[in-house]
């Protein structure tokens, strides 16, 4: 289905059983939140990517999950699958200096080379090549990302090394880093659907997938990042199967693999589209939703055809003083949302503050991860507003 931007003068965008069915259900949604959290975050994820294929162990879960709902396929076994190019960092990850083991992650981390600007490395105390790989000191370790390939250059990765764990000038390197490049690698998005009175179509989305496994030690969980916006895409889809009833509108339910290395899932799922996007009133894309004790911000919420469900969710909020405050920014890419805002209105939530785990970093548990402190009266937001 092809897809021209639509004018939406007044957006009536979910069914009119939504709000009925949110009371019931508020202590069961948070309790359901929590568990689908902490399955996805759990060790045997891997950090759902392509270490041990555990992208397409969290496919396989989520896919259960609709199907226990009551949400039907929009493709083959829910899966829309296609091939990326990634590495995975396999086996025993280990940095030794001069006879002492540094810590993975806290005290060294393999990242991609495009991180090796001039000034870090004028900031660097030392350089070092060992083995065909090279170890750079920094004060501060890089944000952990994937390493996917460039054909700019002749390797992809490198070494940074904390410079305060390791002597000014350190002799012997040994190391043990094995990466591995996984060309066209497959993987898959989940996507299933409910169908409503009309095919006029509200889009729920998020991410499943994280940063993996740093060797066999380190597993980057990702509870916040982003197992807590599949369990709120997830909650809502219970939320309109407890009425019952076909919603107004059909509900179709995204959920991408590949938004760490690039937005790569929603890339794909909007080149080659399922849905029809001259008839999808909004994506609702939901990225990082543990806590928000702080209210939540809306992503692309001060563009003129998202404007009516905004307007529409801060007078909900206004009303019912569900969240704390309701921030507007202007459109960014930097989650999913973004290939949908090219072709229909689509806006991207996150909260803020409260109790998540630290971004990027194995530290992001389901334990550190508050999904229930807020999501009761995120979902009741967002079924409110869409109305």
């Amino acid at each position: 289905m092809t897809h021209g931007r639509a004018t939406v003068m007044k957006i009536i965008l979910a069914v009119s059983v939504m709000a009925a069915t949110v009371q019931p259900l508020c202590g069961q949604s948070a309790e359901y939140a929590r568990e689908v959290v902490c399955r996805l975050s759990a060790g045997d994820m891997y950090g759902r990517s392509c270490a041990h294929r555990g992208d397409s162990v969290a496919a396989a879960y989520i896919a259960s999950q609709l199907s226990a709902i009551g949400v039907k396929p929009l493709a083959d076994g829910y899966m829309q699958r296609y091939t990326t190019d990634i590495y995975s960092i396999d086996g025993h990850c280990s940095l030794t200096i001069d006879g002492r083991r540094l810590k993975p992650y806290d005290e060294f981390r393999i990242v991609p080379v495009h991180t090796l600007s001039s000034k870090l490395l004028d900031r660097s105390p030392w350089q070092r090549e060992d083995g065909g790989v090279l170890f750079v000191a920094v004060p501060e370790l890089s944000m952990q990302v994937p390493i996917t390939p460039d054909e700019g250059f002749s390797s992809h990765w490198y070494v940074q090394v904390l410079s305060s764990a390791v002597a000014a000038n350190p002799g012997r390197i040994e190391q043990h880093i094995t990466l591995t490049r996984h060309r066209d690698y497959s993987t898959q998005n989940v996507v299933g659907y409910m169908e409503g009175e009309s095919d006029s179509l509200v889009v729920f989305t998020a991410h499943y997938d994280h940063l993996g496994m740093m060797g066999d030690s380190v597993c980057f969980h990702g509870a916040h990042d982003n197992a807590s916006g599949v369990a709120t895409v997830l909650s809502v889809a219970r939320q309109l199967a407890a009425s019952g009833t076909k919603p107004r509108y059909t509900a179709v339910f995204m959920l991408f693999s590949g938004e760490e290395a690039g937005l790569q899932g929603s890339r794909y799922a909007v080149e080659h589209p399922l849905i029809d996007f001259d008839r999808t009133r909004l994506v609702v894309n939901l990225d990082l939703l543990c806590g928000g004790d702080e209210g939540i911000m809306v992503v692309n919420g001060k563009a003129p055809e998202t404007a009516p469900f905004v307007g529409r969710m801060k007078a909900v909020n206004d009303e019912q003083h569900l969240l704390r405050e309701i921030k507007l920014r202007d459109n960014a890419p930097n989650s999913d949302h973004w290939w949908f805002s090219q072709r229909c209105p689509a806006i991207f939530i996150y909260t803020l503050g409260g109790r998540y785990g630290d971004y990027h970093s194995p530290r992001d548990t389901c334990d550190s991860c508050g999904i229930e402190d807020t999501i009761d009266n995120i979902l009741r937001l967002i079924v409110s507003s869409v109305e």
